[in-house]
Order: C-alpha cells, then sequence, then structure tokens
C-alpha cells in the first residue's frame, strides 16, 4: 500500500466524526492492525493539533534543538506520547506531551509527581529521564522500552500487557512478580503510581520482561481507543471532600470511595493509603491478566467505580480465558492482594514480589501452610534430592521387609521342619496299621471264603431240601387225590346203600368228618408249603408233618377202608 493511499485515507477520515475512525479503519485496513493503530493516533494527533494555537511537535526552542520527533505512540485526552531522538545523548526516548487545553492544576501535579518519579531506578520501572514544564508545553522524557530483534535487525518497542498475551500462567505471575519490585523500588522513594493496570505494564518483545510505564502519572489521559480512560472526581464525604481519581475499572474499594484530597506520603498514615490501593492494583493487573477481563466492568445502572465502591469482593476465576486451571497457591495470592479490607492486604509490594518468586520457584508462601503441600513443594523443587530420599526410604523398606521375611520364612522353615517330622512319624504309624488292616484282610478274606463255601453248601442242601419238598408234595397230592377217588366209591357204595340210611347216613356222616378233615389238612399242607418256601427250616418241619400227615391219613384211609369193608359186610344181601 502506498504512502499516497494512507495520506488520502487519513485526509478523508479527518472530517469525519471521531466516533466513525475506527469502523472506518477497519475498512480500509482489513488485515493490517498495526496499520489501524498507527493511523487512529495519528488522526488522534491532527485533532489534538488542530484544537491546539500550536504544532503539537513544537516544545521550544531549546528543546527543539535536542528532541527530535519521529512517530506518534500514543495519544489521550491530556497527552500525547511521541518516540523521539535524543541528539545530545544519541538515543531514542519517550516524550508525553500535554495538550494546551490540560488542566493547569493537573498539570503541576503531574509534573511534580513525575520529579519525584524521576529518582526512581529500578530495573522494572520505565525511568522518568527529564521534566519540562516551562516555554511552548510541558513534556516528560522517559525511556523508550525496546529490544533489538537480530532476525528483524532492528530495534522493536515493547507492548502493553494488555495486548501481549501471555505465554502461560507463570508467565502472568512473573509479569506481576516484576511490577511489584519496580512498585517496591518506587514505594522505597514515597513515589506511588494509583493507577496500576495492564496498560501501563509494558512488556518486552525479546526477553518478555514487564516493566511499569507512567509511574506517578496516574491522572494522565489513557488512549481513547486503547484500554479505559482515568477519572479525576471531587465529591463530599463525612469527613469532607474526597477525590475518586484513578481508572474506574481498577480502583481499590477505597479508592473508589473517595480519598483525601491531599495525601502527604511522607506521614505514616497516608502512606499506608496509598501503600494499599497500589497493593490492590498489582492484584487487579494479575486479576485481569488472569480472568481475561478487569476487577470492575459498568453494568446499566451503576458505574465501574461505584460497584467497585459497593465493598463487593471480585473473586479469581478457577481457570484462565483459554480453559488453563489456575493453581490455588496463586488465586490465594490474588485474593489477599484485593482484599477488601486495605488492612488485610500485603503489607508492602515487595511481599507480593516474594510471594509470587515462592510460587515461581516452588516454595511454600506465606498462605501455604499445610504441610503436605510444603513437602509436595519440595519435592517439585529438589527432584533429584527427593527421588534419592524415596529410594534409601524404598530401600530402607525393602532391608526391613527383606529382615521380616527372612525372619518369618526361617520361622515357617522350622514349623516345616516339626509338620515333616510329626507327617513321617504318623506315615510310619500309618504304614503299620495298613499293614495290620493288609493282614486282618486276608484272615477276613479268608473267613469270606469259608462262609462263601458254607454259603454255597447251604444252598445246595435247601436245593435238595426243595426237592425232596416237592417230591413229598407230589407224594401227597397224589394221596389226596387217590383219597378223593376212594371217597367217590365210597360215596357211590354209600348210594346204593340206601336202605339202610341210618348206617348209611352215620357211615356218610363219618366220611364227611374225614372228607372235612382231609380238606383241612390239604388247605394246611398248602401252608405250610407256602411257609417252607420262605424258611428252610420250616420246609424241613412241615416235611416231617407231611410224612406224619401222610402216615396218619393212609392210617385213616385203611381204617375208612377197614369200616367200609366192615359195612360192606353188615350190610344185607339183597335179595
Amino acid at each position: 500500500m502506498s504512502d499516497a493511499h494512507v495520506r488520502e485515507t487519513l485526509a478523508k477520515l479527518s472530517s469525519r466524526p471521531p466516533a466513525e475512525w475506527v469502523a472506518q479503519l477497519e475498512k480500509e485496513f482489513p488485515d493490517d492492525p498495526a496499520m489501524r493503530r498507527q493511523a487512529l493516533l495519528w488522526l488522534h494527533a491532527d485533532q489534538h493539533a488542530m484544537d491546539d494555537e500550536r504544532d503539537p511537535r513544537s516544545l521550544g526552542e531549546s528543546a527543539q534543538q535536542r528532541y527530535e520527533l519521529a512517530v506518534c505512540l500514543d495519544t489521550g485526552a491530556t497527552a500525547s506520547v511521541w518516540q523521539a531522538f535524543d541528539r545530545k545523548l544519541g538515543r531514542n526516548v519517550a516524550i508525553k506531551v500535554f495538550h494546551d487545553q490540560s488542566e493547569s492544576d493537573a498539570i503541576e501535579q503531574v509534573i511534580a509527581e513525575a520529579q519525584a518519579a524521576s529518582d526512581v531506578i529500578s530495573e522494572h520501572v520505565v525511568r522518568v529521564l527529564d521534566v519540562h514544564d516551562g516555554e511552548a508545553r510541558p513534556y516528560i522524557v522517559m525511556e523508550i522500552v525496546g529490544e533489538y530483534d537480530p532476525e528483524r535487525g532492528e530495534v522493536v518497542l515493547g507492548t502493553a500487557a494488555s495486548s501481549c498475551p501471555p505465554i502461560d500462567i507463570d508467565e502472568i505471575a512473573r509479569w506481576v512478580m516484576h511490577v511489584a519490585r519496580g512498585v517496591h523500588d518506587a514505594h522505597l522513594r514515597n513515589v506511588f503510581h494509583r493507577d496500576l493496570k495492564p496498560q501501563n505494564v509494558l512488556i518486552t518483545p525479546i526477553t518478555r520482561r514487564a516493566r511499569v510505564a507512567d509511574f506517578g502519572l496516574a491522572v494522565s489521559g489513557a488512549s481513547e481507543h486503547v484500554g479505559h480512560p482515568a477519572m479525576t472526581l471531587v465529591k463530599r464525604g463525612p469527613a469532607g471532600p474526597v477525590s475518586v481519581r484513578g481508572t474506574p475499572e481498577y480502583m481499590a474499594p477505597e479508592q473508589a470511595s473517595g480519598l483525601p484530597l491531599a495525601l502527604d506520603a511522607r506521614t505514616a498514615g497516608d502512606r499506608a493509603v496509598l501503600l494499599a490501593v497500589d497493593i490492590w492494583g498489582l492484584g487487579a493487573i494479575a486479576y485481569e491478566l488472569l480472568a481475561g477481563r478487569p476487577p470492575w466492568s459498568a453494568t446499566e445502572d451503576f458505574a465501574a467505580w461505584e460497584i467497585a465502591a459497593s465493598g463487593q469482593r471480585p473473586r479469581v476465576p478457577e481457570r484462565t480465558v483459554k480453559g488453563a486451571r489456575i493453581p490455588a497457591r496463586l488465586r490465594r495470592i490474588v485474593d489477599k492482594a484485593m482484599a477488601t479490607d486495605p488492612r488485610a492486604r500485603y503489607a508492602s509490594a515487595a511481599q507480593v514480589a516474594n510471594e509470587l518468586q515462592a510460587y515461581l520457584g516452588r516454595r511454600p508462601t506465606t498462605l501455604d501452610r499445610s504441610r503436605a503441600l510444603r513437602f509436595g513443594l519440595w519435592c517439585r523443587r529438589n527432584p533429584q534430592l527427593a527421588l534419592t530420599a524415596l529410594i534409601a526410604v524404598v530401600l530402607t523398606l525393602l532391608v526391613f521387609g527383606t529382615h521380616a521375611t527372612v525372619t518369618r520364612l526361617r520361622g515357617e522353615r522350622n514349623a516345616l521342619r516339626e509338620e515333616v517330622a510329626a507327617q513321617t512319624a504318623e506315615q510310619l504309624r500309618l504304614a503299620t496299621s495298613v499293614q495290620q488292616t493288609r493282614s486282618d484282610l486276608g484272615a477276613t478274606q479268608l473267613k469270606l471264603a469259608a462262609e462263601r463255601q458254607s454259603l454255597a453248601n447251604l444252598e445246595r442242601s435247601i436245593g435238595e431240601d426243595r426237592r425232596s419238598y416237592d417230591l413229598l408234595m407230589a407224594a401227597k397230592e397224589k394221596a389226596l387225590r387217590d383219597a378223593n377217588t376212594a371217597t367217590h366209591q365210597l360215596l357211590d357204595q354209600l348210594e346204593a346203600a340206601k336202605l339202610d340210611r341210618q348206617a348209611a347216613e352215620q357211615a356218610r356222616a363219618t366220611y364227611e368228618q374225614l372228607s372235612a378233615e382231609t380238606r383241612r389238612e390239604a388247605e394246611r399242607a398248602a401252608k405250610d408249603r407256602d411257609h417252607v418256601r420262605k424258611d428252610l427250616d420250616t420246609a424241613r418241619a412241615e416235611r416231617d408233618a407231611g410224612v406224619v400227615q401222610r402216615d396218619r391219613l393212609t392210617e385213616a384211609l385203611h381204617q375208612a377202608q377197614e369200616e367200609l369193608a366192615r359195612l360192606k359186610s353188615n350190610l344185607p344181601v339183597a335179595r
């Protein structure tokens, strides 16, 4: 893009209202944010030049001979910052030139504080080199924050912490620690900032170290397009007029409520008030860098400074904007620095720096009282020593464990030996018992063999008895059949002897009695046969009884035959 096009664009925008500048620049330079920023600075500088009766580059004849203003770095309601070349010392500096319309009382106070800040020499503070309040217009000469970049081959200027994203949470803690060191060095000179915020902290581009800018210039106008403008408000308090001075989004509660118009840093009471305000400012810087937003934000109903004066206490979130978890140790430090009661905050900026240094060095802070946490920090701080101690403890435990194991194994070995001896004796006893059992088993087997032989003999005897019984039963049945036949014959004979009824009936009665007895004997014999089948001894007895019964029946039969013969002989011969 040519310089002519840039000049033409700036000329067109200068005729438009300032409220439209940002939107128009985004359209003209959509891919070049650096150009948009520089063009906005030029437009503000030109506007202030039009409002001033004199050229903003005009610092007076003597200053013009020494300083050559080159590039406008920033501009605000009360002043603009220029990069200039110091011809006398041959170096680049930053010059803050105040506008003509700036309030004279405020400029005088700023100049006085800048003169006091010129005594502050610290590697973490942008040093004030010179202050002029006469001739054309007042201005302050400060060292310019920049580093030589070997890759680009030029000096690169520092960037405000508000527009320089930190690499990680530790870098945020490191930046706030650097700021706290610089603030403490200024406090030693009785110089207090009263407007600490990320916009007043410059980060070097290469080493990324933080340095406090505009020290002691809390009422200076901040850029209208970057950050939050400072304010000065005078109001009546319970004890008289008070001033609300600073940037509303970063004010301490007591600062937002109003501080006395005149504070003397040489008195203990006023010094404690100013110191507590700057301690809060350190916490506010850490809060915004961690949370991505200032501690206070205006709402539809209340301004930011009114919310700050209400006594609320902003709590540091547990995670950053990128989602990283904020360590509890760091949150405790920030919470204490931003305590609502000034007496509950750190007593000095050096304490804040020391706490952050302990946090970065993995050392316990004054808020880390847990023994477990302190031991964990010691282990992280001394990993090799902790590992050695851990190995020593493990080895000691192994030695004691091994000794206990050996002792236990020895006891178990002795117990096993005793158990083996007892098992051996038991085995011998069992072997003897087995031998005796085997002997008894042999004898028992012989007895069983004899019993088997006896049973076999008994079975053969029973078989013979059964055969004898069967023969007996067959003979008995044959005898019964014969008796039945004889009875039938007798009946026939009796039927023929009808004439002698009495004798015949008597003979018939006798015969029926004998027949009934025979049947009963037959049934008894059948029952005996069943009993014989169940028990051999009973069968034998039944056999004997059958033999006797047979004999008796035979005798009865003979008697019946004899009686029949006698009856026949007594019967009269038929005529």
